[in-house]
């Protein structure tokens, strides 16, 4: 019995310190876990009814050869894209261009997840990941940056890096025009913050590397 009585508090203080590690601190990005796309729902042959030949992880997305030269950074594209016309949060948003278009060719809840390669597909993106085709409750994009209010927004040089000390929100440039797409909140390629997210959402942290409240 007295040995038992012991053991209790070492048990105690290994629960309580063991929520310590890992810790996510926001603006400390050596605190912020990288998980590999292969690890990820990003990962196609991760989702229930999706076969991807040889288990290849890229293929869904990109391709070497033949590739659709999506986007202004010609990402080698290889997913069939969204033909889908958007409701947009504000009258005075672009439709989904770039990166954007080619998230929402899997989350349009339309086109089919295995439409890649030429091929048609069948699955098609449900629940919660799929957004539909009415964006306007959604955070906007395809919207330029504001300039024209500093009292509200911070300047894009002081965004703070993201996981591993690279790129956190990023703009996308398109037609010159700094815009804010899917990609400058949500980094498709590590999911270590949940939610495919560059930043942590902790204590806001996300929303205010833009927003200044």
């Amino acid at each position: 019995m007295s040995r038992a009585i012991r053991f209790v508090p070492v048990v105690l203080m290994i629960a309580v310190a063991v929520p310590a590690f890992g810790q996510i601190i926001p603006g400390d990005p050596g605190s912020y876990p990288s998980i590999s796309v292969v690890n990820t729902a990003h990962n196609l042959n991760n989702y229930p009814g999706v076969t991807i030949p040889g288990n290849q992880v890229c293929l869904p997305c990109h391709t070497p050869h033949n590739a659709l030269l999506a986007g202004e950074d010609n990402v080698l594209w290889n997913h069939g894209e969204t033909g889908e016309t958007f409701v947009m949060y504000s009258s005075t948003a672009n439709q989904p261009e770039g990166p954007s278009k080619m998230c929402l060719s899997c989350h349009d809840g339309v086109t089919a997840i295995d439409n890649y390669g030429g091929n048609s597909g069948s699955i098609v993106m449900t629940g919660d990941a799929a957004l539909g085709t009415d964006l306007s409750d959604d955070h906007p994009i395809g919207v330029e940056y504001p300039t024209s209010a500093p009292a509200d927004y911070n300047a894009p040089a002081s965004f703070s890096p993201g996981i591993g000390g690279g790129t956190g929100v990023q703009l996308v440039t398109i037609s010159g025009i700094e815009r804010v797409e899917c990609t400058s909140c949500h980094h498709v390629h590590n999911n270590g913050l949940g939610n495919f997210l560059r930043v942590p959402i902790q204590e806001s942290y996300l929303c205010l590397q833009c927003h200044i409240k």
